[in-house]
């Protein structure tokens, strides 16, 4: 048996939210330091809950969301949304982030 070091811990979330410009994207850190990021045609969000999303009492189920990744579909094609905790590390988050933006083209 080989022992593997895993990567561990949440890091840094700059990596992922550097990957947005403000060109194609708008940004909004609200009130309680979670940052929202949205594709200015509105079909992609993403959503980053430091200290989780916020749930009321019949939602505690988000409490331990740290990311939200959301692309909206088409009238022929389904989207899709993913979420990941609050300890996943920011490298991972940004990996599947280049892969989404990576696929996607402007009209």
């Amino acid at each position: 048996m080989r022992l593997r070091s895993w990567k561990l811990g949440a890091g840094q979330p700059m990596e992922v939210i550097d990957q947005f410009t403000d060109a194609d994207f708008t940004h909004v850190v609200d009130d309680r330091a979670d940052v929202h990021i949205s594709s200015r045609d509105g079909r992609f969000y993403l959503g980053y809950f430091p200290n989780g999303r916020s749930g009321g009492p019949d939602e505690d189920w988000v409490t331990g969301e740290g990311w939200v990744i959301a692309v909206t579909g088409t009238a022929n094609v389904p989207g899709f949304r993913m979420s990941f905790g609050t300890e996943t590390p920011a490298e991972i988050i940004a990996a599947v982030v280049a892969k989404i933006l990576a696929t996607s083209w402007s009209l």
